[in-house]
């Protein structure tokens, strides 16, 4: 039996996904790019950003954000590209690493979210705006947590059974 037996699902997962790789690598990535190899397109998209958002996380790079763009470029990113073909070809593979993926993202999109809410620079219209965008993100992550979770712990529920079943013979 496949983990990713739930295609419809699968499906949103995957343009999900496939829309969420872009925004990795053309805005989220990008203060980790020497400014010279930004097209200006994309340093014009995310000064607008600013304009509109007042996006304080990404104005100051703090430590700790820094360190969350550096996860999603160098796990989140690679992550989200196998998680996208593992979940084409129902690999059973797709599921648990998913589990870790979605968590990952749910945790780091909290904390950002939580930074949001306790910033003084940014407005409340702003702070709404961002815990919006922010949080739309978090919550896919988290069903995508919670939906992995629970097609893994319904296959051990059933390799258990399987091996009590055994076992009574």
């Amino acid at each position: 039996m496949s983990l990713t037996i739930h295609r419809p699902r699968d499906r949103y997962y995957i343009l999900f996904l496939l829309s969420f790789i872009p925004t990795i690598l053309f805005f989220d990535a990008q203060p980790l790019y020497p400014p010279n190899l930004v097209p200006a397109v994309l340093s014009n998209f995310q000064s607008w950003y600013f304009t509109v958002f007042n996006d304080q996380l990404l104005a100051r790079q703090p430590p700790w954000f820094h360190f969350f763009a550096l996860t999603e470029f160098f796990y989140q990113f690679p992550a989200a590209v196998y998680i996208v073909y593992s979940l084409h070809t129902r690999s059973p593979g797709a599921a648990p690493h998913t589990i870790v993926w979605a968590t990952v993202s749910t945790l780091t999109t909290a904390t950002s979210v939580y930074e949001i809410y306790h910033d003084a620079i940014i407005t409340s219209t702003q702070k709404l705006m961002l815990g919006v965008m922010y949080g739309m993100y978090g919550v896919i992550f988290a069903v995508m947590a919670g939906d992995m979770f629970c097609r893994v712990q319904k296959t051990l529920n059933a390799a258990a059974m399987l091996g009590e079943a055994r076992k009574a013979r």
